[in-house]
């Protein structure tokens, strides 16, 4: 070819492509070596990476597309087959194997598979049709197998075996919830990205001039040049050229693996903003959920969606924050710890019961800590009724030194009172009924069977651990399990001693959050209760230092110092926990600020927050899905794919 031409090159290119064509799919793949053409310059490579042959990329783009979406006669024609007596018949003899691996890619999507576009409104139809009823059933079968599990391990840890529980669990109402959640939501966003893409022109030829022609020169094909260069001669802005530019080969196909994984589609039609559009649509689905749910949604969506614009952001150096994964989890839980203290109706309640077991303190013990702080009194006959058997103190064993037996535990009391801190209660009621509770909450109270704050970390760790170990070990076997199956299968005891080390990594995280927190906590109110104790050092001490100790900011400071519980878990699981602790700190910081007027109320607040997280996931999604948490990724791409 003596000039270059790219108009005729990509119309050849088009129609021996074209020629290729069975069935709607195109083998251009196994006759690229019969289609190269001339290598261009790097020059020529820059002049066409500006745009301004960008009008042929539609056409290439035609030429090129993978196989589209069936319509309804091919739907009906393909069921016909499968339900004919010759389907059955070579489906009886089709080796096992094959059977069980296209039931399993039928159910569960493969990291390879080809993205199907619709090619008209008739195909959008029934992908929409299909990509839901997929959608709902995955769902239904994902919620009813945790439910299960999660039963399982309850009946075990009772003992106590329900037969209704278990169907309940299988087919309870919320898993039909759950299920048209997810259909609805994966029918929406196919339907809108897609109706967006179809109603989208595409780019009109320009007439190109001579000067800009003349500028492009011929470099003869060396029998290297590779099919995706020889197919078309050009590179375009969005076939992601510029991310290999300087990079080593091994570097390269690192960056062309993850091009490939990308969901946004290579129709020049599509638009970046179509995928956020669709995300905000499709938020709709969620009104298919309770009110409580939908507010737990849209906080997790959010913060996701904040979490991969962040991370583009930062791959593009715009911001850097180092370790802030930690500083945000520390953020959150000094609200979240300072509000279970000081505000508890800012949190939710189920929330807030889960982290009074958490803590493994004593019931209530959080109201006597209100109350005595707040109203300077304390309610000391519910302690003496609810934390000794039958509302009496025991006889002492002693009274000279005075000293009290153990006490056994009980409902409110679940590891008993040892006979020091039984003394030290009795003498708190006393006072108490006086109408002296004193300043602050004793220790006695907060951790009754234990009477060494050397020994009381120790202690608090092992039981926290233990206590939360059976829903680690749920939590990362089943994801191994389900989310990841064919790398379980692959080595089975390979990924059980991973999910082992990373449930006791996860169970020991939390153990060192409790015991930092109560630490802090415990260190503050006996060093006050020493200054006070003390006649020398109460005068000298300076009485903004000994306000400072038990106020409540320095809470709020305990609660951020938990974040360094972070570095025992597993690095990657860093952001994760940032990500499911902000959504509840930023709903306590909103509540408080609403009880004080300080913010609006806003009206379908919960639905707009919904959109907007859902826009940016998706958004973040079809652009760059590597940027996404791993979990949040998987789970889009199983309910939505690659279209």
């Amino acid at each position: 070819m003596p000039a270059m031409n790219p108009s005729a090159g990509d119309s050849d290119l088009t129609e021996k492509a074209a020629s290729t064509l069975d069935g709607g799919e195109t083998s251009l793949r196994r006759n690229a070596p019969a289609l190269r053409l001339p290598k261009m310059t790097k020059v020529n490579r820059d002049q066409d990476d500006s745009g301004e042959d960008s009008d042929d990329e539609y056409a290439r783009f035609r030429a090129n597309s993978g196989p589209t979406t069936p319509n309804i006669s091919e739907t009906a024609a393909q069921l016909r087959r499968n339900l004919s007596i010759s389907g059955l018949q070579d489906l009886a003899h089709t080796p096992r194997s094959e059977i069980r691996k296209s039931a399993v890619s039928k159910v569960w999507r493969p990291q390879d598979e080809v993205a199907r576009m619709p090619s008209d409104w008739e195909r959008l139809v029934v992908h929409v049709i299909r990509g839901g009823l997929r959608a709902g059933n995955l769902a239904f079968a994902l919620r009813a197998t945790l439910m299960f599990v999660l039963e399982l391990v309850k009946s075990l840890r009772t003992r106590k075996f329900n037969k209704n529980s278990f169907g309940i669990a299988l087919f309870g109402p919320r898993n039909f919830r759950f299920a048209a959640l997810f259909a609805i939501w994966a029918s929406l966003y196919k339907a809108v990205h897609n109706s967006l893409r179809l109603l989208t022109p595409p780019p009109v030829k320009k007439p190109r001039s001579r000067s800009s022609s003349a500028m492009f020169t011929i470099e003869k094909g060396d029998g290297n040049t590779s099919p995706d260069e020889n197919r078309s001669g050009t590179s375009t802005p969005r076939s992601g050229r510029a991310a290999l530019e300087g990079k080593s080969d091994e570097e390269k196909a690192k960056v062309k693996a993850k091009q490939k994984q990308r969901a946004f589609m290579p129709d020049p039609r599509s638009k970046i903003w179509h995928a956020y559009v669709a995300g905000a649509i499709s938020a709709l689905a969620v009104l298919v959920e309770t009110a409580d749910n939908r507010i737990s949604l849209a906080q997790q969506l959010f913060v996701r969606g904040l979490e991969g614009q962040y991370n583009v952001a930062h791959e593009r150096g715009l911001i850097n924050i180092p370790y802030g994964a930690v500083i945000t989890f520390g953020l959150a839980c000094g609200q979240i710890m300072w509000a279970w203290l000081e505000a508890p109706e800012s949190l939710d309640k189920g929330y807030r019961r889960w982290i009074t077991n958490a803590s493994q303190v004593a019931p209530r013990v959080t109201d006597v800590y209100r109350e005595i702080r707040h109203e300077g009194k304390a309610d000391a006959d519910f302690v003496l009724q609810k934390w000794f058997p039958g509302g009496k103190v025991p006889e002492p064993i002693s009274t000279s030194p005075l000293r009290y037996p153990d006490v056994a535990p009980n409902a409110f009391n679940r590891r008993g009172i040892k006979g020091k801190n039984v003394r030290k209660i009795v003498e708190w009621m006393d006072s108490t009924r006086k109408g002296n509770p004193g300043d602050i909450i004793d220790c006695s109270l907060v951790h009754p069977w234990e009477t060494s704050h050397w020994r009381s970390p120790i202690d608090r760790f092992m039981e926290v651990t233990r206590w939360i170990l059976p829903v680690y070990l749920t939590l990362h076997f089943v994801p191994a399990i389900f989310l990841r199956p064919g790398k379980f299968l692959k080595d089975p005891l390979g990924a059980t001693i991973r999910s082992l080390r990373g449930s006791f990594r996860s169970s020991s995280f939390l153990g060192v959050f409790v015991i930092i927190f109560q630490t802090q906590f415990c260190a503050q109110h006996s060093l006050y209760q020493f200054i006070q104790r003390r006649e020398s050092l109460n005068k000298n001490v300076p009485t903004w230092f000994k306000q400072m100790l038990i106020s409540s900011w320095l809470k709020w400071f305990a609660g951020f110092t938990t974040c360094l519980s972070l570095f025992v878990d597993d690095s990657r699981r860093r952001a994760e926990l940032a990500a499911y602790v902000l959504p509840k700190g930023m709903e306590s910081a909103w509540s408080v600020l609403r009880q004080k007027s300080y913010v609006p109320f806003v009206p379908g607040g919960d639905l707009l927050l919904t959109s907007a997280g859902m826009s940016l996931v998706m958004g973040t999604y079809a652009q760059n899905p590597e940027h996404l948490s791993g979990l949040v990724r998987r789970i889009v791409y199983q309910f939505v794919g690659r279209n």
